[in-house]
């Protein structure tokens, strides 16, 4: 069997931060990897290509559609599946990712053949030689006319097939990471932050990669640049030694940006000094605010002091901080003009401010009523569209008051000099023309 996989070009509604990030699709280098040698497979990433899905469909005519995706990529989901039933109706479609797994009803279509609810790295070889006559239905996959128990989760994670996006593979980038690759060492969290989706994937479970793998994988990497995916690289301080010593012991010279939290890097500064002299680069970190009472409001069980300790550790160190901040519908001209200045004095100089958005399969919720568009509008629910109604700003201000926090933090003259003199100038003008164009879908959303 030939078998395509895609990744979704985000629709034009969605407010897309593939502008000034735009990384690999691992998930589908994941999947490619386990495709038995009698079969093709074929990655696209049309987020990168000049044609369409018709295209394609009519260049590689395969047997097999595999895509996956987020909320926002629903519709397109649905598109491409419906794409290519009308090209051949014998294509059997695939759907996965994580909002699969989380909300699968939402893919319920009957241009969709098959939905991996759970397990994708287990059941998807059994899903394929099903295909091929061998062997059941397998649990976690949910057909169009069966939706079976799910099985209990099993993390078992393959090295990936990097080789299949080579013709992309300098185009991936992070901000001012350029050529970055991605790997995964852990799945869920060990936090319950009431607005995170990501602990929903997994329904609350954490299980850690042995490091040896992790290790192994970095070391096929060619990238020098290294995104760190996991929710929370920095949960425990022994796994974040061990991971440094076998840095070490590999003679790896990368260099990582990862996520991490504020209370570890506050409590553990001796150990991101060393993290930093093997190659920790950037962090991102979930400051979410500055008020105590919106901290605890969201189960982040930290509070503004602690934000304000770790900004001194990454900022004596020279590690960079690309802080996210909940911006809360309560908020008033006021609150902006403190959150600003907090960033400003903290040192950050990239943020991504993000309207408090109640997505689906959180521990927050809000009644309809108060939402701004359905929940069906799928590619708005982008962390970037306001989807509460602002209870104390129209919304033109409040979008315009997210747009100033963002140009007073983002062009601050002494870090624009910083740039300046850091990167190159085809860096420099990849993320202008970004920026741009990230605020460029801002103000048409108030207009």
């Amino acid at each position: 069997m030939k078998i395509l996989f895609l990744r979704p070009r985000p629709s034009p509604e969605t407010i897309g931060l593939q502008h000034v990030m735009l990384v690999e699709p691992l998930e589908l280098e994941v999947l490619a990897s386990l495709v038995s040698p009698d079969d093709t497979p074929v990655i696209i990433d049309l987020i990168l290509e000049r044609q369409g899905i018709g295209y394609f469909l009519q260049r590689e005519r395969p047997d097999v559609i595999c895509v996956t995706g987020y909320i926002t990529n629903v519709p397109e989901l649905k598109r491409v599946c419906k794409m290519a039933k009308g090209f051949d109706p014998h294509i059997v479609t695939i759907v996965g990712g994580v909002h699969c797994e989380v909300c699968p009803e939402d893919l319920s279509d009957p241009f969709i053949d098959f939905r991996v609810v759970r397990n994708a790295t287990t059941v998807f070889p059994k899903l394929l030689a099903y295909l091929n006559g061998n062997g059941d239905l397998p649990p976690g996959v949910w057909s169009a006319s069966s939706q079976a128990e799910l099985p209990p989760f099993d993390f078992f994670f393959p090295l990936p097939n990097r080789k299949l996006t080579a013709r992309y593979r300098k185009r991936y980038f992070y901000i001012f990471h350029d050529k970055v690759a991605l790997i995964k060492t852990s799945f869920g969290c060990p936090y319950r932050c009431s607005f995170c989706f990501c602990r929903s994937i997994t329904r609350d479970h954490y299980h850690e990669r042995p490091l040896e793998d992790v290790i192994r994988e970095l070391i096929l990497i060619e990238e020098r640049d290294v995104y760190i995916v996991d929710d929370d690289f920095l949960s425990s301080p022994k796994r974040v030694e061990d991971f440094i010593r076998a840095n070490r012991k590999a003679g790896l010279h990368k260099s990582y940006l990862l996520y991490g939290r504020a209370d570890f890097i506050a409590a553990n500064p001796e150990l991101m000094q060393d993290f930093a002299s093997i190659g920790l680069k950037t962090v991102i970190v979930g400051l979410e605010s500055f008020s105590d009472n919106e901290l605890n409001l969201y189960n982040k069980h930290t509070d503004a002091g602690t934000n304000e300790a770790a900004m001194r550790v990454l900022n004596k160190y020279g590690i960079d901080c690309y802080a996210t901040i909940i911006v809360s519908p309560d908020w008033d001209r006021g609150d902006f003009e403190r959150c600003k200045q907090s960033l400003l004095k903290l040192g950050i100089h990239y943020v991504n401010l993000q309207p408090l958005t109640p997505l689906p399969g959180t521990e927050f919720t809000v009644d309809d009523s108060v939402l701004l568009f359905p929940r069906s509008d799928f590619h708005k629910w982008d962390l970037a569209h306001v989807s509460i109604r602002p209870g104390k700003l129209s919304l033109r201000d409040y979008y315009l008051s997210i747009l100033r926090v963002y140009r007073a933090v983002l062009f601050q003259p002494k870090f624009v000099l910083a740039y300046l003199r850091n990167y190159p100038p085809r860096m420099l003008w990849k993320m202008l023309r970004g920026v741009y164009s990230v605020q460029t879908q801002y103000v048409r959303r108030y207009r």
